[in-house]
């Protein structure tokens, strides 16, 4: 799958975690819709830092699922974006592993043609 692809789905993902749960937070508890924006994001961020929290037991069992929700998509977009920066770097060093090879077969390439002509005049000479 191309990197590009892969951003995509992720930046979507939370998207949509991130609508469903303002919108969510604002039916439940009636907050704004600022409110329900940030308290969304810091949940799903495991950060909680307490100054809102859900008050009717619906939206408190749906703070717990959501939590879960939340996590494993952060966990998501981790991995994804690990493993682009992973197969872009393993990508740089296999480059920088074939151009020394290159050099290397080069620099022996123009070693061997001068030993052959230096034995090949040594062998006119005789």
């Amino acid at each position: 799958m191309k990197t590009l692809t892969k951003i995509e789905i992720v930046v979507s993902t939370i998207l949509t975690v991130m609508v469903v749960g303002t919108v969510s937070y604002h039916y439940l508890e009636g907050w704004s819709y600022t409110d329900s924006f940030y308290f969304t994001g810091i949940t799903m961020t495991t950060i909680g830092y307490g100054d809102l929290y859900p008050t009717s037991p619906m939206s408190k069992i749906f703070t717990v699922f959501f939590a879960f929700a939340g996590v494993g998509v952060s966990l998501f977009a981790l991995s994804v974006f690990s493993t682009i920066y992973f197969e872009k770097r393993e990508e740089v060093m296999g480059n920088r592993i074939r151009k020394g090879l290159l050099k290397t077969m080069n620099t022996y390439s123009r070693t061997h043609k001068k030993l052959r002509k230096a034995l090949n005049l040594h062998k006119k000479r005789k």
